[in-house]
């Protein structure tokens, strides 16, 4: 996928919960940015980028957010998956990923190699620099994941500060590794899935690093996968909590004003599929609920894992 970036200033006229509004207001607030309207080219622009890299997104639909208040957000097509990204944060509000069995299988051969860099494609007033992540107590946490990436280009393109959020430690290597492991199994156990993995800004108080990058409340991962006509997310707090909730595509809309996959029916939106997840890091909306006994799909799923630990790891020792 070529890298392509463009930028767009736009407003989206739906209907969005005061709760919503509210929390974004807090964002803009402490952004101290300017916004900008150009209603009639956003159509123009987003129809540019689906062109683009439209095959990335469900249906061939980009997140969209629910918010009249206009938007300055820069729409990236890299290598592997495609950005949108803000001028407000100075993050990307989602980064967008197709795959399947075959991808994952070869992203499984390739090392690791750190590189993170600015992204080029933007413009200085509205980039991360990498002296912003510099004597903070955030991880560099990526959106889309290295692990994913099955070519030297897309690996590189994981590692550009338009994919990277201040991320608190113990999720990224933790909670959050967990979630992005269980991702890349539902892609080779379905052959092939469409995930959205995203941030929201609804604290009390949003926080910056080095007066420059907000730093992400919460984070989700959106999945859906087209054999099942199912989708589900995943949504934790950027924290040590270890709370996982599996919800669905109109609860993380209400929740945090974005629908990730406007592309698919109110029907598949409504409902949140059953995802893999441990119950001791889990939060339901019915805390009552009894935990259930391990069936065998999650036997299966935790043998299924353990075995591509084992496999990466071996394959590392070859490559040493």
């Amino acid at each position: 996928m070529a890298r392509v970036g463009k930028l767009e200033r736009m407003s989206c006229h739906q209907r969005f919960s005061h709760k919503s509004l509210s929390q974004m207001l807090v964002v803009i607030a402490l952004s101290l940015l300017p916004l900008w309207a150009h209603s009639s080219t956003s159509l123009d622009y987003r129809k540019q980028h689906l062109n683009q890299c439209g095959n990335t997104y469900a249906n061939q639909q980009s997140p969209q957010p629910l918010s009249n208040q206009p938007l300055e957000i820069y729409y990236l097509c890299l290598n592997g998956f495609a950005v949108g990204y803000s001028s407000l944060s100075k993050t990307a509000l989602w980064s967008a990923e197709y795959l399947t069995r075959a991808r994952i299988e070869k992203a499984s051969e390739l090392s690791r190699v750190d590189n993170f860099h600015e992204e080029s494609q933007l413009p200085n007033r509205v980039k991360g620099y990498l002296t912003d992540y510099r004597n903070v107590p955030y991880d560099r946490g990526h959106l889309a994941p290295n692990a994913d990436m099955s070519t030297l280009e897309s690996q590189y393109d994981s590692f550009s500060l338009a994919n990277i959020v201040p991320q608190n430690p113990v999720n990224n290597r933790s909670t959050w590794r967990d979630i992005e492991s269980r991702t890349r199994y539902l892609a080779i156990k379905h052959n092939r899935i469409y995930v959205v993995t995203g941030v929201a800004f609804i604290s009390n108080r949003v926080k910056k690093i080095n007066n420059n990058i907000l730093v992400p409340s919460h984070l989700y991962k959106a999945i859906y996968i087209p054999s099942l006509q199912q989708a589900g997310v995943y949504f934790v707090p950027n924290d040590d909590s270890q709370r996982v909730e599996v919800i669905s595509l109109d609860e993380l809309a209400v929740r945090i004003g974005v629908d990730a996959m406007p592309g698919l029916s109110g029907k598949v939106q409504k409902t949140a599929m059953t995802l893999p997840i441990d119950d001791y890091s889990s939060a339901t909306k019915n805390k009552n609920t009894p935990k259930s006994e391990p069936d065998n799909q999650q036997i299966l799923l935790v043998l299924v894992n353990l075995v591509l630990t084992i496999f990466e790891w071996i394959i590392s020792l070859f490559k040493s």
